[in-house]
């Protein structure tokens, strides 16, 4: 499968460095999965080649990603495993930080920020925090802040990115809409839409990983009409029912195709 960006072959002594495409404008991705999430955007990146380079996944720890799980040091473990929405964000800071000198980014103020995430049991008031006693909602209302002050995207699903995956293949039924996370129903983990796309003849692999040949630019528009049709208030950008904000993103990557891109 294509990468997203051209990458350096990675070895354990030539790890990957990344290098600004000839480009006027990216878009950096902050994701909240790093398996069914990247292969999707990869997908993404592979159907729209000519702008391919223009999309570009976020890591802080892209040593990590690259390195053997085996030969993984402590800490590249832990920051790959940081994927809570706050998280997403400080991923965006710490990125911006560090590969400024390569990607240049006050030159490129039309550059796009977005983290991609679920609903999960963002909503819940479940501590996660001992020490300040904060809780799941505190801090996704925090992110969501942090996004707002710094001008990121946020492309939300609720309840999980797999619905995204579900439209491209089908409209969504009452069952389907049963699971999202609203003020009377709480978070509840299932396989239902991982079953669901194996019904439809576009299983997940290992229950993460999908098969490219899965989704192509008719079903990608597919998808982006049915999720616009699920987003009711189009001016809350993290729906408390069933419905992803993640066509909003996808928009923004088709109007940078050549024959959408103005002037």
């Amino acid at each position: 499968m294509p990468l997203i960006t051209s990458r350096i072959p990675f070895n354990y002594q030539n790890p990957y460095r990344a290098v600004r495409p000839a480009a006027s404008k990216i878009i950096f991705l902050s994701l909240e999965g790093s398996v069914t999430e990247e292969e999707y955007f990869e997908r993404i990146s592979d159907l729209f080649r000519e702008i391919g380079s223009k999309i570009q996944i976020i890591s802080v720890a892209e040593d990590a990603v690259h390195t053997a799980p085996k030969r993984r040091a402590p800490e590249q473990t832990r920051m790959l495993s940081k994927v809570r929405p706050k998280q997403l964000v400080e991923r965006i800071d710490q990125f911006k930080l560090e590969k400024d000198e390569i990607y240049q980014f006050s030159q490129y103020p039309e550059d796009e920020f977005w983290i991609v995430t679920d609903i999960d049991k963002n909503w819940s008031n479940e501590i996660i925090s001992r020490t300040d006693q904060k809780t799941y909602q505190d801090e996704w209302n925090e992110a969501i802040r942090m996004c707002q002050a710094k001008n990121y995207g946020y492309a939300i699903s609720n309840p999980f990115f797999e619905i995204w995956l579900l439209l491209h293949h089908d409209i969504p039924n009452d069952a389907d809409k049963g699971f999202a996370v609203t003020d009377i129903h709480a978070y509840e983990k299932t396989d239902h839409f991982r079953n669901r796309l194996r019904d439809l003849g576009a299983p997940l692999k290992d229950k993460k990983h999908i098969e490219p040949s899965h989704y192509d630019t008719e079903k990608v528009k597919y998808a982006i009409s049915r999720a616009e049709s699920l987003h009711l208030d189009k001016t809350d950008l993290c729906p408390k029912y069933f419905a992803t904000t993640v066509y909003i993103l996808l928009n923004k990557i088709v109007e940078m195709l050549p024959e959408n891109a103005q002037g």
